[in-house]
């Protein structure tokens, strides 16, 4: 019973952290820092906001009121996310969207502009919602079995072209770093057939390394990594970066973060190179970690990244 405690008060703590750094405002918060040595980067500026129409669809209730005079064939299965297909007769490459919170909080919100941005642009979008850690139930393995759920939904779509590339955003990039990785290992409940892994990966503001977290990963893992490392190394994309020697990935940070170091993605970006993948390492001027995720910073670099 007092070990059961002891569990629950480091969780406790841990979920209080994550919150005070997710709802710290313009980026603010206790950074997640690393000592490695910084690496030599190309740089990006803001851009203005797409101003083409969209055409919103959904496959759930979501906050915000989404509209739609396009009704596509069905769809290969319900899923939690809000999905939106671009004027035209298709077929589209499609984008899974994956939204931050610490592991704990979040919602596609967070996503829907730049999902908007990339539907303008003639991207099928897949803004998805996955099961979040709580004090009681942790977010692993559950969370990455949605989104690489969402993977499997967004090829299979009728107005898809097959084509998969995952965007995340801090803990969101965390998690598809993981799909993108090993997604195929992750199917859970999903009855949708076909791969979990996307071939593009872009990742914005992401934690890679799950070692270097720390406390920010009990409510995910449930425990920590002294207790069960060998859960904590399995749900870490840096110590699998070897895993998809064809990847192909955007990995971005902001110059004024303030919550995740840079030298997580800059790592991250080394492993995939050493693996024989293609990466591409971004910093992107001005930018906050709350603004990464916003298409006025991010969203014609990385329509260019996807139509390249």
């Amino acid at each position: 019973m007092a070990r059961r405690q002891g569990r629950s008060l480091a969780v406790l703590l841990a979920l209080l952290a994550v919150l005070a750094a997710c709802a710290a405002p313009d980026g603010e918060g206790s950074p997640v820092t690393t000592d490695s040595p910084p690496t030599s980067v190309s740089t990006t500026t803001s851009v203005p906001p797409s101003t083409t129409t969209t055409i919103s669809l959904s496959t759930t209730t979501t906050a915000g009121p989404t509209t739609s005079s396009l009704s596509p064939p069905a769809e290969p299965a319900e899923i939690d996310a809000e999905v939106g297909v671009p004027e035209g007769e298709g077929p589209f490459p499609a984008v899974v969207l994956v939204h931050g919170g610490g592991w704990v909080g979040g919602n596609p919100g967070f996503m829907r502009p730049l999902a908007d941005h990339l539907e303008d642009n003639g991207f099928l979008t897949v803004n998805i919602r996955y099961r979040l850690a709580s004090l009681e139930v942790p977010g692993y393995p559950e969370a990455v079995e949605d989104v690489a759920c969402a993977v499997r939904f967004a090829a299979a779509h009728p107005m898809s072209d097959g084509s998969v590339a995952i965007i995340g955003h801090s803990a969101g990039a965390h998690l598809a770093a993981l799909v993108a990785l090993k997604g195929d290992e992750y199917i859970g409940s999903c009855e949708i057939p076909g791969s979990g892994r996307p071939t593009r990966l872009v990742g914005l503001a992401g934690p890679y390394d799950t070692d270097r977290v720390g406390l920010a990963m009990l409510p995910f893992f449930g425990e920590g990594p002294s207790v069960n490392p060998e859960l904590w190394e399995e749900g870490n994309p840096q110590a699998h970066a070897d895993r998809t020697p064809g990847l192909s990935a955007l990995i971005m940070f902001g110059e004024f973060d303030g919550l995740v170091d840079d030298r997580f993605a800059s790592d991250f970006h080394q492993a995939i190179v050493e693996a024989g993948g293609d990466s591409l390492l971004e910093l992107v001027e001005g930018a906050r970690h709350n603004d990464m995720p916003d298409p006025t910073f991010v969203g014609d670099l990385i329509v260019t990244w996807l139509e390249r």
